[in-house]
């Protein structure tokens, strides 16, 4: 039951909702004719501005009026929704894998393979696999808007004032390359140079390194090898969680549809990527010094996303594993290591045989990161047949002309799915996504695919209220935490089917 004050806030927001769908109506409806070529509702209320101007350059182009509608709230789907059921229907909506099955079921998504225009088709078959928006049996639903991916962020001047300016280009490209035991031997030289300033000599790509015989004023400020957000679950819930996913799942709707087999499957991958969280979390760096297991290590005032944040970019760590969206977060911090960041891959210690993915080697794993889509364009398939048409026609020229490539990554600062070598940021770890989405270096997102809330609430909260708190793990600990996450992953995917 509601408190009074809920009946408030919620009669509030039905009010709002009800004006606001007014004034769409009275925007769209007219005296029941259209004054547009084609309308476009947007939920990235973000990225409005970028979105109008873009469509008034394609106006003056093509001499085609584009109708734009943005909303930021969370009643956005309920407009949305309105819209769909009216007489004038977006030909252009943003979806995400949440939305799919509702869009889905009521007929409104296109298979962008039946697109009506040749260019259109050619278009959605270029989207990498593991970036396709699918509830499975080969269909693709949307064009992204952006790509967002994570790794191991460094500072390259860490490089420098670890192993020697002239090293440091080697070092970076021998990183990619490297195994997981060179890493792991990696981070523990790095620990001890840190602790007692004897690192000696590692190997990266089989290729030596040797750790500086002083430390300078940067190497000098390290704490420990990583910056932790223990009190983020999603860090680690999700992130961590992915790698184990990807070893057994390809993409989002592959999670979506694992087979109680596949599942199974993960038990050995959740082991390992847990593992590594255990090494991640024995060498991480604090404030003031090095930041054991313990209660304060799930506390948001020492070991929260800002805290984790400001160790990096003090140098208090060499390593965070983050995505390209903290870049605006270090540089309010110290505008100085955003010019010389760089995205670098996690490591796993898996053997071939705990891959399933046919073609994926621990070799090109391990030289790969996370690369997905928050969101994409899909078209209505309820539109009238040449709205539909000129909006493929739109979102063609948006990703494939200069024009709109140009849109893309200077008034949106997304990445488009589609760079090539041309395309620079002012953001190096934009710039070392493209460069791993270029190679084909890249995994999925099929954590996004798992049972709602398994990333976070069961292996992020196993992790955060049984084991970091606690310096020391049982020797069972790796097998326990995985065969609870796999349990629970069937459970709540019983649960779903149920409601």
């Amino acid at each position: 039951m509601f408190h009074l004050e809920e009946k408030e806030k919620d009669m509030k927001r039905k009010f709002l909702l009800g004006a606001t769908l007014l004034l769409c109506m009275g925007l769209f409806t007219g005296c029941g004719g259209k004054d547009y070529d084609f309308y476009i509702f947007n939920v990235k209320s973000e990225n409005a501005d970028a979105l109008e101007k873009v469509c008034k350059a394609y106006g003056e182009e093509t001499g085609q009026k584009i109708k734009v509608f943005s909303i930021g709230t969370t009643d956005g789907i309920d407009l949305l929704r309105a819209d769909m059921n009216s007489n004038h229907k977006p030909a252009i909506y943003s979806v995400n894998a949440e939305t799919v099955p509702e869009w889905e079921e009521g007929g409104f998504l296109k298979d962008l393979r039946e697109a009506s225009t040749p260019e259109m088709r050619e278009l959605a078959e270029s989207i990498p696999q593991g970036m396709q928006l699918s509830s499975g049996n080969g269909t693709n639903y949307g064009i992204p808007y952006n790509v967002e991916g994570y790794g191991y962020i460094i500072d390259t001047k860490m490089v420098d004032a670890l192993f020697g300016e002239k090293n440091t280009m080697n070092w970076l490209e021998d990183f990619k390359t490297a195994t997981y035991d060179e890493f792991e031997a990696l981070v523990t030289a790095a620990d001890d140079y840190i602790k007692n300033g004897t690192g000696g000599t590692v190997h990266l790509s089989g290729n030596e390194y040797t750790f500086q015989p002083e430390k300078n004023e940067i190497s000098s400020q390290l704490n420990g090898v990583f910056s932790v957000a223990g009190a983020e679950k999603w860090t680690y819930g999700d992130h961590m969680s992915n790698f184990a996913l990807n070893a057994v799942l390809d993409s989002l709707s592959a999670a979506q549809n694992a087979t109680d087999e596949q599942v199974d499957e993960l038990k050995t991958p959740l082991e390992k990527s847990i593992q590594v969280e255990e090494l991640m979390t024995s060498h991480a760096a604090g404030a003031k010094g090095t930041l054991k297991r313990s209660p304060d290590f799930i506390n948001s005032t020492t070991s929260g996303y800002d805290q984790a944040i400001q160790i990096f970019a003090d140098h208090k760590s060499i390593f965070i594993k983050q995505g390209n969206w903290v870049y605006s977060n270090i540089e309010k911090i110290n505008p100085e290591i955003v010019k010389t960041i760089t995205m670098l891959p996690v490591k796993m210690p898996f053997t071939q045989e705990d891959i399933k993915i046919p073609g994926m080697t621990v070799e090109k794993f391990n030289s790969s990161v996370p690369e997905f889509v928050p969101s994409y364009y899909a078209i209505n398939k309820k539109a009238e047949p040449e709205e539909q048409e000129k909006a493929e026609k739109f979102l063609y020229w948006l990703n494939t002309s200069k024009e709109g490539q140009d849109f893309i990554i200077n008034d949106f600062a997304f990445i488009p799915f589609t760079a090539d070598a041309s395309v620079e940021f002012e953001n190096p770890l934009n710039n070392a996504l493209i460069g791993y989405l270029r190679e084909g270096n890249v995994l999925s997102n099929p954590f996004n695919g798992a049972p709602p809330t398994w990333g976070q609430e069961v292996y992020g909260k196993i992790l955060m209220e049984q084991y970091f708190i606690k310096e020391d793990w049982e020797p069972d600990a790796y097998e326990k935490i995985a065969d609870e996450c796999i349990s629970q992953w069937k459970a709540l995917r019983k649960l779903g089917e149920e409601d």
